[in-house]
């Protein structure tokens, strides 16, 4: 049997792409941006991840923009059960500001709101994790990892 996606779920994703591209074009200027997203497919729908856009860079880095000084937000990463929790000090920007997104093992977290700009990014352990969730609350970023397959779960939890 063919599975299929609810078109509302389709047509909540259109709408979100469209937003974040218009919110991207607004925010920089006509300077050229990347923009990416991830999508869950779970369960008979489809879900948005967190998203993931960066102001996309010449080759030798530059942006052409004047960027605040970065800051080094505390950052702690803890186990429970399955899941790997990261958290994030971003004290100070809007939800709007921050930017996720993820390089294999790599996470790499940006957040800026006019004076502050904060960089870091966070190693996983080696194994294939996804992100589950994401949630932003009076300056503390969370990030829910949990790995793909059940095989690679002993790898880390041992």
């Amino acid at each position: 049997m063919k599975k299929t996606i609810p078109d509302e779920d389709f047509q909540q994703l259109t709408e979100y792409i469209k937003g974040m591209v218009l919110d991207a074009l607004n925010d920089n200027d006509d300077k050229p941006i990347a923009v990416g997203i991830r999508v869950l497919v779970r369960e008979g729908h489809c879900h948005v991840l967190p998203p993931t856009w960066r102001p996309a860079q010449a080759e030798d880095g530059a942006t052409g923009e004047e960027v605040p000084e970065e800051i080094e937000p505390r950052v702690e990463v803890t186990e429970a059960g399955k899941e790997l929790i990261v958290t994030a000090d971003l004290p100070g920007v809007s939800e709007e500001g921050i930017r996720v997104w993820q390089d294999g093992c790599t996470v790499h977290i940006v957040a800026e709101d006019g004076q502050r700009r904060y960089r870091r990014v966070v190693d996983l352990p080696p194994v294939t994790l996804d992100v589950e969730a994401m949630s932003y609350h009076n300056g503390v970023l969370d990030l829910v990892f949990s790995p793909r397959k059940r095989a690679e779960t002993a790898e880390w939890m041992e």
